[in-house]
């Protein structure tokens, strides 16, 4: 789904003709925002946050 709407959004500011740069800044603050919100959404727990041997 968040593929889909990244290319929805690429294909939308191409057409309304944004520059690339642009472009790439806007797709990289959506992504860094949805990792964010993600990580607040869903806190590690302990046993997560544990680190050793897999």
């Amino acid at each position: 789904v968040g593929a889909a709407l990244i290319g929805i959004l690429l294909n939308a500011m191409t057409i309304i003709d944004i520059p690339l740069l642009y472009q790439n800044l806007i797709k990289a603050a959506i992504l860094l925002g949805a990792i964010i919100v993600d990580g607040i959404i869903n806190p590690r727990d302990e046993q997560t946050a544990q680190q050793g041997d897999i």
